[in-house]
């Protein structure tokens, strides 16, 4: 089972709770009825520069991600799509993002039954997380959660700054059209 959620910050700040139970109150999912009027609060208060949020990353129903891995989503998203990319291009994606010290990974397992694939996460708050699970699955729900995403952004009218991430999304897509991978 794999479950990957967008979730936003309810508040624009530079720094966030270090006590889970407390950040929990500091974000929402972008599933959330109120998200798009936070959405627009926070790129008003950014002059549309940036949106802070997370994605968590579930696998079996142990977050590999947390709220912890905060950082710009523009950024987190296109990193994520961008490390898909070279996963598939190359057996092996890699993404680093300065705010927090994230660093994602998705390698390919070697194994004659199935396609298994590990994504790992580590930030400066913890050690490094790891998840097994089915690369097809992994990758159609990335696509899903990435689609999620895009589609509530479009509702706001400052997407310029999705441009990048829209051209990832659309790069990934059409890479996995090419592989036959998914009905994605």
């Amino acid at each position: 089972m794999i479950k990957i959620d967008t979730f936003i910050a309810i508040d624009l700040k530079n720094h966030f709770s270090e006590n889970i139970n407390q950040l929990q109150n500091e974000f929402i999912n972008i599933k959330n009825k109120d998200s798009l009027q936070i959405i627009e609060k926070n790129l008003n208060q950014s002059k549309g520069h940036f949106l802070n949020g997370a994605v968590i990353v579930e696998i079996d129903y142990v977050q590999i991600t947390s709220l912890f891995d905060w950082d710009d989503l523009n950024l987190l998203w296109t990193g994520f799509l961008t490390m898909i990319i070279d996963y598939l291009n190359d057996g092996f994606g890699k993404t680093n993002l300065s705010k927090n010290n994230i660093e994602w990974t998705l390698e390919k397992i070697i194994n004659k039954r199935n396609n298994l694939v590990v994504f790992s996460s580590k930030n400066s708050m913890k050690s490094r997380l790891k998840g097994v699970c089915e690369e097809n699955e992994f990758i159609n729900e990335v696509v899903v959660s990435a689609h999620d995403y895009l589609t509530l952004r479009e509702k706001d009218t400052r997407t310029q700054n999705l441009n990048e991430m829209v051209e990832k999304y659309n790069q990934l897509k059409q890479l996995i059209k090419n592989k036959n991978m998914t009905d994605a």
